[in-house]
């Protein structure tokens, strides 16, 4: 355990286990903009794996304040911190909301996915995971406000949990724009040909799907991921062989900061095709680079695009095909009306924004 500049006493405590260079994904965006924002009264936690052999310093971190890193086997220590209001941001960590380390402090939950397979039965939301279930029921009926980050998220769990309806409440996330919005003005190509996909290898980020249907269209498909599924990577090297597709399919591995920058620059667009997405922070980062995307509809990702062309439906055959296709064949005038309309939606979508209604949040709690 070591401290970065972290007091005594806090009015609202962040529990995660992303931070800093700590991060995968939106989850870990989101950390970093929270933490850009945060007031003077409020701190991050970060417990993370002490069995990792990564050797973790303070410059794995954003600043030099307002940071308490906690390895896993401390984490009684949690208990000894002074502080008003707890936030959760991940179920795994629902051994904190015992009256042990709570000791009768508010709790506010952010659920940032609900940790469903795709597609989910009511029935049987989470499978055969019942140590999965039991964390993150514990987690939600603990804590007096829930925090979904999207609508699509927030039906999707009201519809798992009706009785915890009346404490759901939605703040969407948001993005550090760095300078004023300003309209687009960058160029877009008459041939449009290099696409991307970039996020976890994760069965329901919808790739294998993605890569079938570009088969048959004129296009290069260039994939950043890391390698969290072995097993899920080796089905879609399969494919893409059996489909003759090496030429036209290539990954870059994981990509961030400015690596993450050139890739999303190098794109005519970027395809989001995931099964579902409860909010989708790769819009956004898209967004910030000027650089059309081609989202799926099911989730927060509509949401965030509004009133939008290219979107398709995931579970609908071909659809993405015919979405791209249209992305290829519309005219330039067609295609920088609707990179305008992205422009108008990227001004709901700010971190200061975000934190803004975390405040509120809390003054009222």
């Amino acid at each position: 355990m070591f401290k970065i500049g972290f007091k005594k006493h806090y009015k609202v405590l962040n529990f995660t286990t992303e931070i800093g260079k700590h991060t995968v994904g939106g989850v870990g965006t989101y950390m970093d903009q929270l933490y850009k924002y945060h007031s003077e009264d409020t701190g991050f936690v970060h417990i993370y794996d002490g069995n990792d052999t990564k050797t973790i310093s303070t410059d794995d971190y954003p600043a030099t304040k307002d940071i308490l890193a906690v390895t896993s086997s401390e984490i009684d220590q949690v208990m000894y911190l002074s502080y008003d209001i707890a936030v959760i941001h991940f179920y795994a960590l629902s051994c904190l909301v015992s009256e042990d380390y709570i000791r009768g402090r508010k709790l506010v939950y952010v659920v940032h996915l609900v940790p469903t397979p795709e597609p989910y039965y009511i029935n049987e939301p989470f499978g055969i995971h019942d140590d999965i279930k039991f964390s993150f029921q514990s987690v939600c009926n603990r804590a007096d406000i829930i925090v979904c980050v999207s609508n699509a998220e927030k039906e999707k769990l009201s519809t798992i949990y009706p009785y915890l309806s009346h404490k759901i409440i939605v703040i969407y996330n948001g993005i550090d724009y760095e300078e004023e919005i300003t309209r687009v003005e960058s160029e877009i190509n008459k041939s449009r040909k290099i696409f991307g996909f970039i996020g976890r290898l994760d069965y329901r980020k919808g790739l294998l799907e993605c890569i079938k249907n570009i088969k048959n269209l004129d296009c290069e498909l260039r994939i950043a991921c890391g390698n969290e599924d072995p097993q899920y990577l080796n089905i879609l090297t399969n494919y893409i062989e059996g489909a003759s597709l090496k030429d036209r399919v290539v990954f870059y591995g994981w990509c961030s900061g400015e690596r993450k920058k050139s890739f999303l620059k190098s794109l005519d667009a970027l395809i989001i095709p995931s099964l579902y997405e409860p909010f989708g922070y790769v819009v956004l980062e898209a967004m910030k680079e000027k650089i059309p995307v081609i989202v799926s509809s099911n989730g927060g990702m509509a949401e965030i695009v509004g009133d939008y062309k290219y979107c398709f439906n995931p579970y609908l055959a071909n659809d993405l095909k015919r979405c791209i296709a249209e992305f290829q064949n519309d005219s330039i005038e067609v295609i920088e009306e609707q990179r305008g309309r992205l422009f108008e939606r990227s001004k709901l979508f700010t971190s200061q924004k975000m934190v803004e209604n975390y405040n509120n949040v809390f003054i009222n709690i």
